[in-house]
């Protein structure tokens, strides 16, 4: 038997055959996609994390110079690191980049080419570097400026050196080493170290200092009194200033220093940790009323900054006798500062050594004494205009 077929409805086939002729429907639109998600710039006003719990024989964390404050040592906001510099970040004293000069007057006929450069900066400082074949460093003292012949060498290596401008009440002579000094009673300029007058006015000036910022001295016995020039060639009897980072003394130099300039009876009691002594030196600028400090400024390392094992022992052998002082080693965790725009009133009291231990920000014993020296300011082709002095008073202070 045959199948009989259904009829097909003629409005369903009309409508199959438009459905085949139409257009396909468009495909339908891709998932939108995920925005990243944008990280919030961080905050400079936003107050600093919380300083971790201290751990004994801790080194200080290495530090990114770049973006460091103050590394919490000293409370500074952000508002008083800025608008400082009015030129920022030169990149050394051997750039030839010209500098605007600055726009407050003066009365000096060279102010016309002397760049004004304040604020913090970044400049070379003259590091250790150990002798060949392993040999003992020594430095042999030639002539009476301080100049000789020294079996090691030093390397100059970029650091951030920060300006105390406007922050010169945050620094103590017991925790940092250092302290500026304001509103001294001016010296004469020039100044001549030969005149008994002047010598006088130097030391009872400097006896006046010490007794103001160092606790309760007993006795105070000057044994230096220096006048350091930039340019001084061999031979001529100024001392030359001294551009490598150093602590001028030594616990065994120290100790030898008090035997030659305090009574025996003193000095065995120094030697044997019945009494204490410090030895405290003096910066200041030698320059006229008008003048300001434009080049070869003094730079200064906060005392807890440099550890015992940054410091290499230099044997100083002079005509009459041997002394000794420290060089440093380049350490990441190390901060130094300057200050700008000195003037004749203005100075340092620094000690670079102290039989007692003091106490650094991290809770640890260790001897309070200061790494110092001077550095070319000004970029290549950049001079001051005159000669920069600086009078060094240095003193042993018992009590």
């Amino acid at each position: 038997m045959f199948r009989s077929k259904t009829p097909t409805n003629a409005a369903q086939t009309s409508s199959r055959r438009s459905q085949s002729n139409s257009p396909p429907p468009p495909p339908p639109p891709p998932p939108p996609q995920p925005q990243p998600k944008r990280t919030p710039p961080p905050n400079p006003h936003s107050d600093p994390p919380p300083r971790p719990a201290y751990q004994p024989n801790r080194r200080p964390p290495s530090l990114n110079r770049s973006r460091m404050t103050v590394a919490r040592t000293i409370p500074t906001s952000p508002t008083t690191l800025s608008g400082l510099a009015n030129v920022a970040n030169i990149e050394g004293s051997d750039s030839e980049d010209t500098i605007p000069p600055t726009s407050q007057p003066s009365d000096d006929p060279h102010s016309e080419s002397i760049p004004h450069v304040n604020g913090d900066i970044t400049r070379p400082v003259h590091f250790y570097t150990p002798p060949r074949y392993g040999s003992p460093p020594r430095f042999i003292v030639a002539h009476s400026n301080g100049t000789g012949i020294k079996n090691f060498g030093t390397v100059p290596i970029k650091v951030t050196i920060r300006d105390m401008r406007n922050k010169e009440h945050r620094f103590y002579l017991g925790l940092h080493s250092f302290k500026p000094l304001r509103h001294l009673p001016p010296l004469p300029y020039p100044l001549d170290l030969q005149d008994p007058e002047i010598a006088n006015l130097v030391a009872t000036t400097t006896t006046e200092i010490i007794t103001r910022h160092v606790p309760s001295p007993t006795k105070i016995s000057i044994f230096s009194t220096d006048l350091l020039k930039a340019n001084n060639p061999i031979g001529l009897p100024s001392p030359q200033i001294s551009h490598p980072l150093q602590i001028s003394q030594t616990p065994s130099s120290a100790l030898l220093l008090a035997s030659h300039h305090l009574p025996p009876t003193i000095a065995s009691q120094i030697s044997s940790g019945k009494l204490s002594m410090r030895i405290i030196n003096i910066y200041r600028p030698i320059l006229a009323t008008s003048q300001k400090l434009m080049d070869h400024p003094f730079y200064i390392s906060e005392s807890h900054s440099i550890l015992d094992e940054d410091l290499v022992p230099i044997e100083h052998v002079y005509s009459d006798h041997v002394g000794a002082a420290y060089a440093v080693k380049h350490d990441e965790g190390q901060r130094f500062w300057y200050w700008s725009d000195m003037e004749n009133t203005e100075g340092f009291i620094v000690q670079v050594y102290d039989s007692l231990f003091g106490c650094d920000v991290y809770g640890e014993e260790r001897s309070i004494r200061a790494a110092t020296g001077f550095f070319k300011l000004m970029p290549k082709g950049s001079e001051e205009g005159w000669e920069a002095e600086w009078l060094v008073v240095k003193a042993l202070v018992v009590g």
